[in-house]
């Protein structure tokens, strides 16, 4: 949410079989202006303690390069990069893992 109270997008957590994954989405006019890694920045030490988790994963298609750089900046360490499920469908994917 902008200072103008205007929502531009949204950061939550969803459970997936290994553990907790973090999802995020901020809108097309806003991107490439730093608020998905100020947002995942701001909600990670809250979920994880929140949770009792101490890693968390961010799971984004191979070629969202721009996912993979929020990920990075936050700490993420790429884990695995191949095929596997992204939504349901079996897709190329970059699995990033934050311990």
């Amino acid at each position: 949410m902008l200072q103008s109270g205007e929502n531009i997008g949204y950061v939550q957590t969803s459970p997936v079989e290994n553990g907790w994954e973090i999802e995020y989405h901020v809108a097309k006019p806003f991107t490439c202006n730093g608020y998905s890694t100020e947002a995942v920045t701001a909600f990670l030490p809250v979920i994880m303690k929140k949770l009792k988790i101490s890693d968390i994963y961010g799971t984004c298609i191979a070629e969202n390069i721009a996912s993979q750089r929020v990920l990075s900046k936050c700490d993420f360490v790429m884990e695995y990069s191949g095929m596997g499920k992204y939504q349901g469908v079996e897709k190329s994917i970059s699995d990033i893992n934050i311990v």
